[in-house]
């Protein structure tokens, strides 16, 4: 069931980033410059995005194991603790 989850995450999340529309200013500035050139400003504006949404990724992804971790061990340590039943 997880492996589902996970698939259908992503796919969800490559269907939404589809329809997902620029700011006005990345709109305006991509069709009047040079976007071959690397270092043209909608390339700039591209990678200053992406490295936001990495960051932001990153620290949810962080801030998610930490606890996914925190409740796991606790659940370790109280079944240790629990005397074994006759």
């Amino acid at each position: 069931m997880n492996r589902r989850t996970f698939i259908f995450t992503v796919f969800l999340i490559t269907v939404i980033a589809g329809f997902a529309s620029a700011c006005p200013m990345c709109k305006d500035s991509i069709p009047n410059s040079d976007v071959g050139s690397p270092v043209s400003v909608p390339t700039g504006f591209n990678f200053s995005v992406y490295y936001m949404l990495c960051g932001l990724f990153a620290s949810l992804a962080l801030v998610t194991g930490v606890i996914y971790k925190g409740v796991r061990d606790t659940n370790r340590y109280q079944l240790q603790k629990q005397p074994p039943q006759a």
